[in-house]
């Protein structure tokens, strides 16, 4: 292989490679080809991108601790969702997302839930942008109004049979 920068050959060689081109710092690919260059170059040879960042997914919606701003970032952009339409969905603003994002504030445990609920919603075939209309609708009911009681009405016929709400 060439190298893109200066045109010489480069040497494969296979090593653990430090990659933070999906803006976190903490993965790390084990057993990669990575083509180096006498000029500094360094390529690796990532051959299934989507199914990498699939798999850095998965791990961070089953991490047992809170999202960090960027693994926030990376599992929204992975949904492909705006910062603007994913703020107005979990309610704050666009500067509270951000400063989320960019680690200059905790990101809220309720936040940290719904947005890995968000991403595993999406994995079973219903889009995030579909639950997050859904979920826009009930949550502008929720932020907006004072709280109190709803009646729930139980027909005596089925007590005990569970009802499924569409």
């Amino acid at each position: 292989m060439k190298c893109p920068s200066c045109g010489r050959e480069m040497r494969a060689t296979k090593k653990d490679y430090h990659y933070e081109e999906a803006g976190l710092k903490n993965v790390v690919l084990k057993d990669t080809t990575v083509y180096e260059c006498k000029c500094g170059e360094t390529l690796p040879e990532i051959p299934y991108i989507k199914r990498l960042h699939q798999q850095i997914a998965d791990t961070l919606i089953y991490k047992p601790g809170p999202l960090t701003g960027e693994e926030f970032r990376f599992l929204r952009k992975s949904m492909g969702m705006s910062a603007r339409d994913l703020a107005q969905l979990l309610g704050v603003t666009t500067v509270s997302l951000s400063r989320w994002e960019n680690n200059k504030e905790k990101v809220g445990p309720q936040s940290d839930r719904l947005l890995r609920c968000l991403y595993v919603t999406r994995l079973g075939g219903l889009g995030a942008h579909k639950v997050a209309k859904k979920l826009e609708g009930i949550m502008a009911g929720i932020v907006d109004r004072k709280p109190k009681p709803q009646p729930i009405l139980i027909s005596r016929s089925s007590p005990t049979r569970e009802r499924h709400v569409e």
